[in-house]
């Protein structure tokens, strides 16, 4: 075995019992989920609706969230970070089967504010736990170990999924029956979070904060409250928004574009559903491999390094992907876009999450993953527009040169301070 390999299987081996249920309910979560992602927007255009119909239901999701973003944050620090995620498991698995039932436009729109809404719980409180229960010899492993896994089940569940709704039914019938078994998928993702697993109750912090800039870092936690949380925020806001520029700007890219991957090739290529479900999951699997090299490359060269790295080379492979001439050759950029853009999330919200104290971790975290979703407020609408109108030639430029600002900001800001410390 290489070394970087066994360095990796070490501290793989090195996660603690509580992160490694946390990772299974990743997959589990991930596993229900993904059959929404792939057969949604084709589903919702065989219920009968149109471009403009999609556009909205992906924006009420986003502006649900950004409505219940502040009380959900504080609830996810009262709670607890597993209570959280607990909850935002349980509302999903009621959101998903709220799809398959829909007898209405408005029915669709409220299960995607219920779906947005509580996924503001699962932003808060993922990073934060994998903090407290990872040190600095694990925690890049642990944070791709999740977004890996978390891609790789989803790339395994869409190529199951493919055939699905052919299999359950025809048309419209197919798709309900379909979204109810991703429905149980996700309820069954909670099991791992339930208090009986012995890991939960021994469970403790791996190691202290890393400190702050001059500071000694806290032993414990201490959450703060409304006012004293209002006060921290005012006194970093300029860290924070440094650290939430480039996720806002990858969100207006990808809210433009990536939700539609699924319409670009069949509309493009004439993929099948079977089809569409081995292209995801030959995606994801690209994915998850880049996910999981990302702490080599940053043991070797940092954190920020790695992280613009990736996203720069994800662009032309990006364009490639769009005006590719054939089906394999979109389906090939389309697996490196991928793997590079997304080996930089994780990372992304590691780096973050160091440099920020365990009190405001879920607060910091969720303004992160509020800008990460920020473009899905307008770009939705917009994109919907534009493929009826003018196909998807001008997404895939609008989403490139979002991407490249992207690249620009976070090299910018941190490349050579290699740090941005909200104390």
């Amino acid at each position: 075995m290489s070394a970087p390999l066994a360095r990796f299987s070490r501290h793989w081996r090195a996660i603690g019992g509580a992160a490694r249920l946390y990772l299974a309910h990743i997959a589990l979560l991930t596993a229900g989920q993904a059959v929404i992602e792939l057969f949604f927007n084709l589903a919702i255009r065989q219920f009968g609706y149109s471009l403009a119909d999609l556009g909205q239901i992906a924006t009420a999701a986003v502006a649900a969230s950004a409505a219940l973003s502040l009380p959900l944050w504080w609830l996810a620090s009262r709670m607890g970070l597993r209570s959280a995620l607990l909850l935002n498991g349980a509302l999903q698995a009621c959101a998903t089967a709220a799809y398959a039932l829909a007898p209405s436009l408005g029915w669709l729109l409220a299960a995607s504010a219920l779906s947005g809404g509580s996924a503001v719980l699962l932003q808060v409180s993922a990073a934060p736990l994998m903090m407290r229960h990872s040190d600095a010899a694990t925690r890049d492993t642990l944070f791709s170990a999740n977004s890996a896994i978390g891609i790789g089940v989803a790339g395994l569940a869409s190529l199951l999924a493919g055939p699905l709704p052919g299999l359950l039914g025809a048309g419209a019938s197919g798709y309900r029956a379909a979204f109810l078994v991703a429905a149980a998928g996700t309820l069954v993702a909670c099991v791992p979070l339930l208090p009986w697993w012995p890991a939960w109750r021994e469970a403790a912090p791996r190691t202290p904060d890393l400190p702050s800039a001059g500071e000694a870092a806290p032993s414990a936690p201490d959450q703060p409250g409304p006012l004293a949380l209002l006060v921290a925020l005012w006194r970093d806001a300029p860290a924070i928004l440094a650290l939430a520029i480039s996720p806002a700007l990858i969100s207006v890219g990808a809210a433009l574009l990536v939700p539609y991957f699924n319409l670009f090739f069949r509309s493009t290529f004439g993929a099948s559903d079977a089809a569409l479900g081995l292209i995801f999951a030959l995606m994801n699997v690209a994915t998850g491999a880049a996910v999981l090299a990302g702490p080599l490359f940053s043991r070797r060269y940092g954190k920020v390094a790695t992280i613009v790295l990736g996203q720069a080379l994800s662009l032309p492979f990006l364009l490639l992907m769009g005006f590719a001439p054939s089906l394999g050759v979109a389906v090939g950029a389309a697996m490196l876009r991928g793997g590079l853009i997304n080996m930089a999330q994780p990372l992304y919200h590691a780096f973050a999450m160091e440099r920020t104290r365990e009190a405001l971790r879920p607060t910091v975290i969720g303004i992160i993953g509020g800008a990460s979703t920020v473009g899905y407020l307008f770009a939705p609408s917009v994109s919907t527009w534009v493929q009826a109108s003018y196909g998807f030639g001008p997404l895939f430029l609008a989403t490139g040169g979002c991407y490249l600002l992207a690249t620009l900001a976070t090299a910018a800001l941190f490349l050579r301070r290699g740090r941005a410390v909200v104390q």
